[in-house]
């Protein structure tokens, strides 16, 4: 199994409208691909408890990590029309973007 992560800062004023894009068009589009198994949407906690807890501040508003059975089914997916007509749409209310991928070595209720 592997795990993408993407990594992005909204445009502003672009917030909404990239939450939608991202829920109800990119990842309910993934959701139906062979080979997906999972997705999540993390956003960090405020600035304030993270300097309490000492905890690292992450460079990006939002980490989207969604996980699939292969990196052989992911690449399927990235080929798929579909994909590009949910994901392109992202990169214009995206002040930034970035991605990487990890394999995922043992999992706990996945």
């Amino acid at each position: 199994m592997i795990s993408l992560h993407v990594y992005m800062n909204v445009k502003a004023g672009k917030e909404r409208e990239l939450d939608v894009q991202i829920r109800d068009k990119w990842l309910a589009a993934m959701a139906g691909q062979p080979g997906f198994v999972s997705a999540a949407i993390l956003t960090p906690f405020s600035d304030d408890a993270l300097a309490k807890l000492e905890a690292s501040k992450p460079d990006t508003a939002l980490e989207i990590v969604s996980f699939w059975r292969s990196e052989a089914e992911r690449l399927e997916w990235v080929a798929r029309p579909i994909h590009d007509e949910v994901f392109l749409p992202l990169l214009d209310m995206a002040e930034d973007l970035s991605f990487t991928l990890q394999t995922v070595t043992d999992n706990w209720n996945l």
